[in-house]
């Protein structure tokens, strides 16, 4: 009968931990899902006006590297270029942000002291854009909850109870670990080329993913 108990005991505490880590995971794939949506549209503009740009330096030398007829980079589409750039950083910035909690000591907990000891180019970018990305995965959950719920002044209020819970349960044990396990850098810009890939992420998270700035007397464009 123990025997039983400890195995019924450590499937259980097995099951939990696996749907902790689903939640944690799928919170910060709805963040950056909600804030790469914005993404491509910046990129399109971006890809836009660096073909307009080398188009007009190499019209006076009768180069026709790039064919603007159809907005198209090389017979490529422009909007697709764009898109599959965008679905590129977002599955990068996924994997990213995912490993920095899931290859972690679950114990572990985050101090001032440590965080200054590992000060660098990832103790700064990682516990911003996790913040930023945990924060729109919550709202996008909240929104999504709002949206099934018979319409009534009760819903937003039962929707943000379901976000604030999902933070608690899911989004602060995954940003404590991934802070406590930031480490001593060899150099101040180590970790640069993942910080290229979250940054992005991050600031358009905290733009269009976090509720709080439709409070402020200004709106984001």
């Amino acid at each position: 009968m123990r025997a039983m108990l400890a195995k019924t005991d450590a499937a259980a505490g097995g099951l939990a931990r696996l749907a902790t880590t689903l939640g944690q995971c799928a919170l910060v794939v709805l963040g950056v899902h909600l804030a790469a949506d914005n993404l491509d549209d910046r990129v399109l503009v971006g890809l836009t006006a660096a073909v307009e740009l080398a188009e007009r330096l190499l019209a006076g030398t009768g180069g026709r590297l790039l064919a603007g007829a159809e907005g198209t980079l090389e017979g490529l589409p422009l909007p697709a270029l764009a898109a599959c750039s965008a679905l590129a950083v977002e599955t990068a910035a996924v994997g990213l942000l995912c490993g920095a909690f899931l290859l972690t000591p679950r114990q572990a907990r985050p101090s001032w002291c440590a965080w200054r000891r590992a000060l660098g180019v990832r103790a700064v970018v990682v516990p911003v854009v996790l913040s930023g990305v945990l924060l729109a995965g919550a709202w996008s959950l909240a929104m999504s909850v709002e949206d099934v719920l018979p319409a009534s002044p009760v819903a937003p209020w039962a929707a943000g109870l379901v976000a604030l819970a999902a933070l608690l349960r899911f989004g602060e044990p995954a940003w404590s670990r991934a802070v406590a396990a930031l480490e001593p850098p060899q150099r101040f810009t180590e970790g640069l080329a993942a910080a290229l890939v979250l940054a992005p992420v991050g600031l358009l998270a905290w733009m269009y993913g976090v509720p709080l700035w439709g409070l402020l007397p200004w709106s984001l464009p």
